[in-house]
């Protein structure tokens, strides 16, 4: 016998689209609150143009930037101040 309790992500989906179809607007209130804070917490931080950096994003990010150090694609400390000082 199978546990009605326990649904695959599809099905969940489905009951909750059904909820949010009928729901009064407390219960959607509550729902759109949890969601921002669940996303919230899923964010790392900001790129310059305001878009999220997400946990995989950075975790990209610093898989691409250790490939290019170590191809010796870089610019040291000394000269990024060389070149600040010709600004």
């Amino acid at each position: 016998m199978k546990n009605r309790n326990i649904m695959g992500v599809t099905e969940l989906k489905e009951e909750l689209h059904n909820y949010i179809d009928h729901a009064d607007e407390r219960f959607l209130k509550m729902v759109y609150a949890m969601s921002r804070e669940y996303k919230a917490s899923m964010l790392i931080g900001y790129n310059v143009d305001g878009t999220s950096i997400t946990p995989k994003e950075l975790a990209q990010r610093v898989t691409s930037a250790s490939k290019r150090v170590k191809s010796g694609k870089f610019i040291t400390q000394e000269d990024v101040e060389k070149e600040v000082e010709n600004w």
